[in-house]
């Protein structure tokens, strides 16, 4: 007697779980529900509607991503086609002048616009592995100090051709816990944003703060024309002139926040009459 129950238990149990796994078969992505006494299917079925409902949100934000790098793909296609079309327009007039003086100039104008044109690629394909789900970077100990320094430094020549001088405040000897090569872009995307959207009064600083951190903030006066959103400034192509420029693609401060999330920190900007600035939280020692 006590096997043949035994064996009506284990009967009754496996039938349960034909019908738990049944329902999910038939009902993708739809949670199951289990009515019984059974301990055993309870907590079956709970641990199926926590894989399925798992599985639902990776779905969604696969989806999510998915239709942001068509988005960018799309949205970009504009930044790529106005250097293209300035290229073949200057090609034909450096192929028809014979003045040494036009076939220099132009040369140099086609140079800058090869030099756009392979930022903004280098811009979108960024973009697009930063935005993927599993997209992940590798944390450690860095001079944070002297990966600024330096970095600000490579713009010395980028600054002096627009007639602005940085005001510099960087702590010596302050580390964080972040990537480097993350670090390193995100500066790279300030900077430039300072040199295309900015005027002058261009300020970069590195300072210790609260509870085991450090905070870099880099501001700048901005053009009338060009006055932007602090509220908007990460999000995707957003410009705070109208008007398309040739150097900016629109996501560089889109990349940096990415960039910043994936290293645990916090990006925010602000906006302080006609002061532009961001200031960057990363974790430290």
């Amino acid at each position: 007697k006590a096997r043949t129950d035994s064996n009506n238990k284990v009967s009754k149990i496996v039938k349960d779980k034909a019908k738990i796994v049944s329902k999910a078969k038939n009902r993708t992505n739809k949670t199951v529900t289990f009515y019984g006494k059974s301990r055993e299917m309870k907590s079956l079925s709970k641990d199926i509607n926590e894989v399925i409902t798992s599985c639902r949100e990776r779905e969604i934000e696969v989806m999510k991503q998915d239709n942001e790098i068509r988005d960018t793909l799309t949205n970009m296609s504009h930044d790529i086609r106005t250097p293209l079309t300035s290229l073949k327009g200057y090609f034909e007039l450096l192929s028809e002048s014979e003045d040494p003086k036009e076939q220099e100039k132009y040369r140099a104008i086609i140079s800058e616009r090869i030099d756009s044109l392979g930022e903004i690629l280098e811009e979108m394909f960024f973009y697009t592995k930063v935005s993927n789900v599993n997209y992940k970077v590798p944390l450690d100990k860095i001079d944070i100090s002297d990966i600024t320094l330096h970095t600000l430094f490579s713009y010395f020549e980028d600054f002096e051709k627009a007639g602005m001088e940085p005001r510099v405040d960087i702590e010596e000897n302050l580390y964080a816990i972040a990537n480097e090569q993350s670090v390193k872009r995100i500066l790279q995307n300030l900077i430039k944003n300072c040199l295309v959207h900015g005027t002058d009064n261009v300020a970069v600083s590195l300072k210790k703060g609260d509870n085991k951190t450090v905070v870099i903030r880099v501001e700048n006066s901005v053009k009338e024309e060009s006055v932007p959103d602090p509220e908007k400034v990460f999000d995707r192509f957003y410009k705070g002139d109208t008007s398309r420029h040739v150097n900016s693609s629109g996501i560089g401060l889109s990349v940096a926040k990415k960039l910043v999330d994936s290293m645990g920190g916090e990006i925010k900007a602000d906006l302080n009459g006609e002061t532009f600035g961001v200031t960057m939280v990363l974790p430290s020692i």
